[in-house]
């Protein structure tokens, strides 16, 4: 019933059962079917009801009480299941970080090693996903800390920024030719490759192309920052990555920087869950946090 009672929360927030199969990867039929086990599990009864000329599903009476204590049952578990890795580990030092794809595989190593070297004693365990999924991580109690680069999704959490990271436009040096300037017209008819949704990358690229009035006709969609990278090394199209991710391409001339009209930035942050105690293993992280934000 955990499974269910997630997904019929998740669909309580969005409103939407197609956007609720998007964020946990599941068909339309599956998020129908799960909701429907919630309500057969209180006897039958309808939780949520369609709008009136709308797609968006609205909360009855009942389903109000249920939603309100399926987050608290949901809250629980996840406690419950930091207590019981915590029995697990008892007398060992650990801590648990999610990180968005690239704070994960292109700054958090540099911050590790110096972590490491200050406090040996930890055990340091990564998750790495997209910034929506390491949120969902954080507020079931499967990570300490959170960091993301995309917009916070849940409302429960304290989040703090640290770093400033610089958003760019590259491409082959064989495809950068064919745009001598900046033309919005002609970026536009350029393919593209592009990160999926829900990620913070994803949601900022959209932002780039929306301010410099880029009209995309084509995208490839892939999940990896590194697959988007070696894709456009190869000539397939142009993207938008963080200056982090392709730091050593522009320096050995496999990838160039395009020209935008409008440059783009974005917050690196951390995310804690509002009213949970910090962990002392988590507060040493942040330390290296907050002195990355300061220099």
């Amino acid at each position: 019933m955990f499974e269910e009672l997630r997904t019929f929360v998740d669909v309580a927030e969005s409103k939407n059962f197609t956007k609720t199969g998007k964020k946990l990867n599941f068909s339309q039929p599956t998020i129908s079917q799960q909701v429907k086990k919630v309500e057969m599990f209180f006897g039958n009864v309808t939780l949520l009801t369609r709008s009136a000329n709308s797609k968006q599903v609205e909360l009855t009476a009942e389903g109000e009480v249920v939603y309100r204590r399926a987050k608290e049952i949901l809250a629980l578990l996840g406690q419950t299941f930091e207590e019981v890795e915590a029995c697990r580990h008892q007398g060992e030092e650990r801590l648990r970080i999610g990180a968005s794809e690239t704070i994960g595989n292109f700054l958090l190593p540099r911050l590790l090693e110096q972590y490491a070297q200050r406090w040996p004693q930890v055990v340091v365990e990564v998750q790495i996903a997209n910034t929506r999924q390491t949120c969902d991580a954080l507020a079931e109690g499967r990570v300490d800390i959170g960091l993301i680069e995309g917009r916070n999704i849940h409302h429960n959490f304290r989040r703090i920024d640290f770093f400033t990271d610089r958003m760019i436009l590259v491409a082959a040096p064989q495809v950068a030719q064919r745009v001598p300037g900046f033309s919005a017209s002609l970026l536009g008819k350029l393919p593209w490759v592009t990160r999926e949704k829900g990620s913070g990358t994803e949601q900022y690229l959209r932002a780039f192309t929306e301010s410099n009035n880029i009209l995309v006709e084509h995208a490839a969609v892939c999940n990896s920052n590194y697959a988007i990278k070696e894709m456009v090394k190869q000539g397939l199209g142009v993207t938008v990555l963080s200056q982090l991710v392709v730091e050593g391409e522009l320096a050995s001339g496999e990838l160039v920087e395009l020209p935008a009209h409008k440059s783009y930035s974005r917050s690196f942050s951390y995310i804690l869950p509002e009213g949970r105690a910090c962990s002392p293993a988590a507060q040493d992280l942040i330390s290296i946090l907050e002195a990355l934000g300061e220099r």
